[in-house]
């Protein structure tokens, strides 16, 4: 009896150890990318109860050598009850010479649905919600365009 309590200890201590050296090499795998927002956000949206601000956000890739700047957009529902917005985004960029890039493109049309006094952001690593991270412009690298304009088509559905 005593060996085998013995055993399954030694294989659950097995299985810790596999799964602690797993996260110790993911993370050491992980980008460090450092986040420093650029002076103060801007209101695009004010309505009912619902905004959107972009915060210009100059995002440090160190292991990459990459430096980016991009306006990281959040979305607040301050209402004691849901709401859904539809969410266009027409970016204008230099390269283009003004014309607009995203302009009636399907893939640049977001849903949003916010729960009750819920916030949703982008951030630098464009994980929790890449349409809330708009690239602006790429210091000394391969992208040479720049964000000249944004506009944002907001539909309130509810």
């Amino acid at each position: 009896m005593f060996c085998l309590n013995l055993t399954k200890t030694m294989h659950m201590l097995r299985i810790s150890l596999i799964g602690l050296l797993a996260i110790i090499s993911f993370t050491s795998f992980a980008q460090k990318i450092i986040s420093t927002p650029m002076g103060t956000p801007e209101i695009l949206y004010n309505e009912n109860g619902v905004s959107i601000s972009a915060q210009l956000t100059e995002c440090n890739n160190e292991s990459r050598n990459e430096i980016m700047t991009f306006k990281i957009l959040s979305i607040t529902n301050s209402n004691a009850n849901p709401a859904a917005l539809k969410i266009r985004q027409d970016m204008y960029y230099d390269t283009d010479g003004g014309n607009c890039r995203t302009c009636e493109n399907p893939e640049y049309t977001f849903t949003f649905n916010l729960e009750a006094g819920e916030t949703k952001a982008g951030n630098c690593y464009g994980d929790s919600n890449p349409a809330l991270a708009v690239f602006v412009s790429m210091k000394d690298g391969y992208i040479k365009e720049v964000l000249s304009d944004l506009k944002m088509n907001i539909v309130r559905l509810h």
